[in-house]
């Protein structure tokens, strides 16, 4: 009953944070808009510096997939309330082109658990997010869209040498 309470009041809140509950254990946030160079460059970065191992990258000509490995790591402390004695996180990033130069990024957070009384055999288990692993995929999904927003960005800007070469001479002549 516990866990269904818990479940119930974790689907309420997640739509207010902008991610939503597409299965047990896993969140999906909706970063922005990026170009295609800042997802690949960006988003690697960032969860290399969380931790995380990148395990696949791929790119095609609509989509942009980067995906890591399962990283271990102890359960948090509302987590290990709940019986988790060891808990494990991957995350995955989905671009999908939406003009010609920019895609619309998602990325998902995937989370398992295992209890002290799961036999090998049994193996990892999903739970509902709790507030501590939402914290924590917050942290890094709002570092990765500081990173990656395109919101702000023009893409027609010169670069600086083009622009150096316009200007009009100083009191010198040069």
């Amino acid at each position: 009953m516990r866990s269904i309470l818990l479940l119930l009041s974790t689907a309420a809140i997640l739509p207010a944070c902008s991610r939503s509950l597409a299965h047990l254990g896993t969140i999906d946030h909706r970063i922005g808009r990026a170009s295609s160079y800042d997802i690949m460059r960006e988003v690697p970065a960032v969860l290399r510096l969380h931790g995380y191992a990148i395990y696949e990258n791929r790119q095609t000509s609509s989509t942009l997939h980067i995906e890591t490995g399962w990283q271990e790591r102890a359960p948090f402390d509302d987590e290990a309330d709940e019986g988790a004695e060891n808990a494990r996180t991957r995350f995955i990033a989905r671009g999908r082109k939406a003009g010609p130069t920019v895609y619309t990024l998602t990325i998902s957070a995937e989370n398992q658990v295992r209890a002290l009384s799961d036999t090998v055999e049994a193996g990892w288990s999903t739970m509902p997010p709790t507030d501590a692993y939402l914290a924590y995929v917050r942290e890094i999904t709002t570092e990765i869209e500081m990173k990656v927003d395109a919101g702000l960005r023009r893409y027609d800007a010169q670069p600086a040498s083009a622009v150096a070469g316009s200007m009009t001479p100083g009191p010198s002549g040069r």
